[in-house]
């Protein structure tokens, strides 16, 4: 896309030189012996307003232009908040003319401690040519409104003004009409940056307007791991897989993903570490391993209950592991599958207290719910007869019978036939996990599998059996995110300096003391989580299912049975249906509801076309046309942003100050200095929101509206809309957003104790301190030390803190009847249902090398790295037998949609296997 104002002559690019001077400079018709050349790959029209502004250029020799590039105007501090792993990689930013020439990686990532490699050097590729992402031409530069039918690309250049009064006015007239639901916030991803994350969600949040999880609609959520221990976001720094015996990578492929720490898996080996690497493909990660598992595709979780064979087989096991931090020894009734609980045995009491039998005390006792510690011994075999409170008697034993007779359809010879390994290398990696310290890795593609949950809960049994979580050099992902000081931006009243944090932990403390009263025996993180609850209640975020079921068209695909798992009895339709009635889900988490359509939709920083399976036809086709208005603030133009009616543009990194978010892979701040002025028009998302409520107040009193009403029947007031959004006036733009981050981040102990604004614009990289005061502290369940590797779940073992699920343990036996129905009580495996249609091949992808994250797709420099546009890995006898010769146009078909891409052989991909990395953004 280009406008007129760009559009530049020759002649204009050499303002200030005569025809010959300007050939002479640019080398006959061309740019590439000028500062483009030199410089990196940019866009022919940004190189054009490089030599519109410029009055002379005097380069005498290619010493003298050599001499020039490396001289400089400013150096800033730089990152990107484009949501990689293992995010907060630091760069200094070069700007010469105003314009940034250049990144380079900084080698301030100390190692915790002299035992340990250092992080160094962070940023890979992607980060090193980012500059030119700035200056592409699918920049968007302007405010646009659509001029054609959605989606046809014509656009007209609008102001500011008229902008925001378009996208006001919808907000404001479908308020009037239908409340605070006719507006919706759709998932904006973390790659927005920080403070602008944290701004649309502050905003939203004021006005009341609903927005789906992020990671539930992109398919970011371990579900079996959240199953299993109540949570997922727990983590590991990288140094800490020097303390495994053993590492064992799946559903990733890190010399790809994660290139700035890959060097501690090749470090870990060099130490003696043995690296195991399951994947269908022989990937350039399996490459470095010293066994390659090749899985067919989908089939981790026979694959890991083969090996929890071999350990239950070999009792291998850890028995005091199991009885204490695991849910095997609770007592389930052989009658129904059901746990034995309090009310049905006792005749009173709570329904969620749980038993165990005491072999020490020899009868059946409750299960403390406070602590893991208990003071008998807790049964894992055997079977018991109790009298219930009705007068029945029943036969109860632990889950761990119910485990053992489930494994016995997993020998090394069925699982190795259903995953198609070796009989022997699964005893051979299961004797490895049953005798080793384990640090397992699980990738966010298991997430994207339909039976992914059975294939976490699988992997986790094994470490559970074992007793490979809570200690050094175990662990089985690295996504822990120290992020109160992106969280509580989005809902803290007040600055920190004027209170704020003491309002809030008085809002906390309150609602400790009410759930204390109601459950004496509640944890400090269960009430964190409720406290989360309470604050996602406040942000409007709902499960995005209810979202793409009633408003976009999903219930047609979610209701197609010979895509499901054939052992479900209903319909998708009729289990949502039965959760609602049963009170499983809300009111409030079904929102927008049924019958309200909203008229206004907001895309920033998400791309549903591409993210979301389905979405690229289901959006266009149920849901935008029954909107009033779509707007997209964006960098650069996407798929979805094509369908918009208004487009504003906003700033990029290095045009904005920003603090990206950590991980516990790599726990180190960075900070991001502006180090240029956005491009064309371009503001910093912070200061869109503010000018946005200011507009909204002002469309609102022009129309004599002074109040609507939000979703929970509450009266809210235009007026001082932007007051509370800017804390009265303390937040208006990206560094005031900045400061109070920083000013967060001290004050809960995420921060260093002495760091300041100056300071942290000093250091530019600084490391974690903790995981602060709330949500995040509980899930890691462990101290935080920046001298000293770090691991999860440590204060279950040490404190004998209680987990947060049903049973307060790490639960392997989920007793609801949906799981007991599906088989799925227990692990177990099922293979992938024919998801669009019965066809011979199986997709599967992944993020790739040449840009991580779609966004970067475009950059020339690195599209150099491979063929410049989509391709499909086809395994070379497959292709073969069809005719396809390498370098081929292919078309990829199933019964939803279709797509043409160039094929690349390779004998590394599984036959009936194919590849397509993430290409589209």
């Amino acid at each position: 896309m280009m406008d007129k104002q760009n559009e530049i002559t020759a002649g204009e690019m050499a303002a200030g030189l005569s025809r010959r001077e300007f050939l002479q400079v640019s080398g006959a018709g061309g740019l590439s012996l000028s500062l483009a050349g030199l410089g990196g790959t940019l866009s022919s029209s940004f190189v054009g307003d490089v030599f519109a502004a410029a009055t002379t250029v005097d380069y005498q020799n290619s010493e003298s232009v050599y001499r020039d590039l490396w001289s400089w105007d400013a150096v800033t501090w730089g990152s990107h908040s484009n949501a990689c792993m293992p995010g907060s990689c630091a760069f200094r930013v070069y700007v010469k003319d105003g314009i940034i020439w250049r990144e380079e990686q900084v080698a301030r990532a100390d190692a915790s401690n002299e035992n340990y490699p250092d992080y160094n050097p962070l940023g890979c590729q992607k980060g090193c040519s980012f500059s030119n992402n700035i200056y592409g031409e699918e920049r968007v530069k302007y405010p646009l409104r659509r001029v054609g039918e959605r989606g046809e690309g014509k656009w007209e250049r609008i102001s500011w003004d008229e902008a925001l009064t378009a996208v006001a006015e919808s907000i404001v007239d479908s308020f009037a009409e239908k409340g605070s639901d006719g507006f919706v916030l759709d998932a904006p991803h973390m790659h927005i940056g920080g403070v602008a994350w944290a701004g649309v969600h502050r905003m939203t949040a004021l006005l009341g307007s609903p927005c789906p999880d992020l990671n539930v609609e992109i398919g970011d959520f371990y579900k079996g791991m959240f199953d299993t221990i109540g949570k997922m976001h727990t983590g590991y720094s990288c140094d800490n897989m020097m303390d495994a015996d053993v590492l064992i990578m799946t559903h990733t492929n890190w010399s790809y993903t994660m290139t700035p720490v890959y060097h501690f898996i090749v470090e870990a080996r060099y130490a003696g570490k043995e690296v195991i690497w399951l994947s269908p493909d022989y990937n350039p990660s399996a490459v470095a391993a010293d066994i390659h598992v090749p899985l067919k595709v989908g089939t981790d979780a026979a694959f890991w209950l083969g090996v929890c064979n071999v350990i239950v087989a070999e009792r291998s096991y850890d028995e005091a592991f199991m009885r204490e931090q695991t849910d095997m020894a609770m007592l389930v009734r052989k009658d129904n599958g059901r746990f034995l609980r309090a009310d049905e045995y006792l005749g009173e009491g709570r329904e969620d207290q749980l038993f165990f039998y005491d072999t020490k005390a020899g009868a059946v006792v409750p299960a403390p719910r406070a602590t893991l510690a208990f003071d008998g011994e807790q049964a894992l075999e055997g079977s018991f007869e109790v009298t219930l409170a009705s007068g029945e008697t029943v036969t109860v034993e632990p889950s761990f019978e119910q485990l053992k007779r489930r494994l016995l359809d997993y020998t090394p010879e069925k699982a190795g036939e259903m995953c198609g390994v070796h009989p022997g290398l699964i005893e051979e990696i299961a004797r490895k996990v049953a005798t080793k310290v384990v640090c397992s890795y699980i990738g966010l593609n298991s997430a994207k599998n339909y039976h992914g949950d059975l294939q976490e809960r699988s992997l986790l049994m094994a470490m559970g059996l074992t007793g490979n979580w809570g200690k050094p050099g175990t662990g089985w992902n690295g996504w822990a995110l120290p992020i109160e000081h992106v969280e509580l931006l989005t809902i803290l009243q007040k600055p920190v300096a004027e209170g704020g944090l003491e309002m809030f932990g008085q809002m906390e403390h309150q609602l400790a003391e009410q759930l204390r009263a109601e459950d004496p025996e509640i944890t400090e993180e269960l009430i964190s989580v409720r406290a989360v609850q309470g604050m996602t209640k406040m942000l409007g975020m709902v499960p995005p299912v209810f979202w793409l079921y009633n408003h976009c068209g999903f219930k047609e695909l979610y209701d197609n049975d010979a895509w499901q798992d054939p052992e479900q009895k209903q319909s998708f339709s009729a289990y949502m249906e039965e959760a609602i009635k049963e009170g499983w889900w809300t009111p409030d988490q079904i929102r927008p509801s049924p019958d309200l359509t909203p008229d206004v939709l907001l895309l920033i920083s998400h791309n549903p076309l591409r993210r979301i399976r389905g979405g690229a036809i289901k959006y266009p086709q149920e849901l935008f046309p029954k909107l009033k208005m779509i707007w997209a603030v964006e960098v650069r133009m996407s798929s979805s942003a094509m369908f918009a009616d208004i487009v504003l543009p906003a700033a990029w990194y290095y045009e904005k100050e920003d603090m990206p978010y950590a991980a516990s892979q790599m726990p180190r701040y960075a900070l991001i200095e502006q180090a240029a002025k956005p491009q064309g028009e371009a503001l910093p998302e912070w200061e869109i929101w503010d000018a946005l409520t200011q507009k909204l107040e002002e469309v609102a009193a022009s129309k004599g509206y002074t109040e609507y009403g939000d979703f929970f029947g509450q009266q809210r007031q235009w007026a001082g809309l932007n007051d509370r959004f800017t804390m009265n006036g303390h937040l208006k733009t990206h560094s005031d957003c900045v400061k109070e981050m920083v000013a967060i981040g001290v004050a809960t102990g995420g921060m260093p104790p002495d760091l300041t604004y100056e300071k942290a614009k000093e250091l530019g990289h600084f490391p974690v301190q903790s995981f602060g005061q709330g949500f995040m502290k509980h899930i890691v369940a462990n101290e935080h030390s920046p001298d000293k590797p770090f691991y999860s779940l440590k204060w279950h073992l040490t404190k004998k803190l209680p987990y947060p699920t049903y049973t307060r343990r790490a639960q392997f036996y989920l007793d609801h009847p949906w799981y007991i129905e599906a088989g799925e009580h227990m692990p177990m495996f099922k293979p992938t249902p024919k998801i669009g249609g019965d066809h011979p091949f199986q997709i599967t992808g992944g993020h790739p090398r040449h840009s991580v994250h779609s966004m970067h797709l475009t950059q020339k420099s690195t599209m150099r790295l491979h063929r410049g546009q989509p391709v499909i890995h086809i395994n070379d006898r497959d292709a073969m037998e069809l005719g396809i010769s390498n370098g081929d146009m292919v078309k990829l078909w199933n019964d939803y949609s279709d797509s043409e891409l160039m094929a690349k052989i390779s004998p590394q991909v599984q036959p009936k296997q194919v590849i397509v990395y993430v290409w589209e953004s």
